[in-house]
């Protein structure tokens, strides 16, 4: 059954990109609100916080589901789209980075870096084309991970209930971010869910992309990126695209110095596209080792 959730919930969004943002703002209140009652600056504080916070609603949709799989199975088929495709979030982000890479290739820098602004609104946006095409792709293979493959590795794995408590892990990993004892075991719990299905991306890019460039570039400098699951994915990503990532970012007031990641050849503003067929290629490869564990099956 999870291959045709899986299907459904894919063709939904991507029909219907943009989704009503109150229930992931109703779980981000919620995050905020236990920040601000729960947090007495010990560890212990922040696994009751995440417990309430992720926990908590992941196990209430396991219950749900497996009550209306019990009686109504159509309905909880329905339950299952319907959960997949509000934790899913992948295609409004590709429509972003195409109007960066449309205004790139425009050599129309400025709108650029407001467009990229507006997508991440923490980052620094770089001062020219290389560096504003190498932060797209970046944020385009991020986002492929937290906001695709992720939520449905662990769809695959515990239904619905995993793809919930892959997105609020997530989601209070970011609200949580800065208080460093009550945030520590949510990003621990983050480290966990990202560890299997960030390595399962990388080696799919290599697969779909330059496998020998892909697999000597995860190797040899995922590590340098300080968080490794994150660093698998951009490297492996850039070695399957043939080009560089991470280095050297040229800002208004002065460099940003980053690990490098890939190959030599600099991006441009092709490389978005190219990365976002990388990462069709890749879904794809996954909807067809799921379709193959299904007829298997049978």
């Amino acid at each position: 059954m999870s291959l045709f959730a899986t299907l459904a919930a894919l063709a939904w969004e991507h029909a219907r990109p943009s989704r009503p943002p109150q229930p992931l703002q109703q779980a981000r209140r919620w995050h905020g609100w236990l920040l601000e009652y729960l947090n007495a600056g010990g560890e212990q504080h922040g696994v009751l916080a995440w417990t309430l916070g992720v926990g908590l609603p992941a196990l209430a949709v396991l219950l749900l589901q497996g009550r209306l799989e019990g009686g109504w199975e159509a309905l909880g088929w329905a339950a299952e789209v319907a959960v997949l495709y509000f934790c899913l979030g992948f295609r409004p982000g590709m429509g972003r980075a195409a109007a960066i890479a449309g205004a790139l290739m425009r050599r129309e820098i400025a709108e650029a870096q407001q467009r990229l602004h507006e997508w991440r609104p923490g980052l620094r946006a770089g001062a020219d084309v290389s560096s504003l095409a190498r932060q797209t792709v970046e944020e385009l293979l991020r986002l492929a991970m937290g906001r695709l493959f992720g939520v449905l590795f662990w769809f695959f794995l515990l239904g619905a209930a995993g793809a919930v408590l892959y997105l609020l892990t997530r989601e209070a990993c970011s609200r949580w971010h800065g208080e460093a004892a009550f945030g520590a075991f949510s990003a621990r719990v983050q480290v966990w869910l990202d560890w299997l299905p960030a390595r399962m991306l990388a080696f799919s890019f290599a697969i779909v992309g330059n496998f020998q460039d892909a697999m000597d570039s995860w190797r040899s400098q995922a590590r340098a990126w300080g968080d490794e699951a994150e660093g698998a994915v951009l490297a492996a990503g850039a070695g399957a695209l043939g080009l560089r990532l991470g280095g050297r970012i040229h800002l208004a007031d002065g460099d940003l110095a980053r690990p490098d990641l890939g190959l030599d050849e600099a991006a441009g503003a092709e490389a978005v596209s190219a990365a976002e067929a990388l990462i069709w290629r890749a879904l794809l490869l996954w909807l067809a080792a799921l379709a193959l564990l299904w007829l298997g099956g049978l």
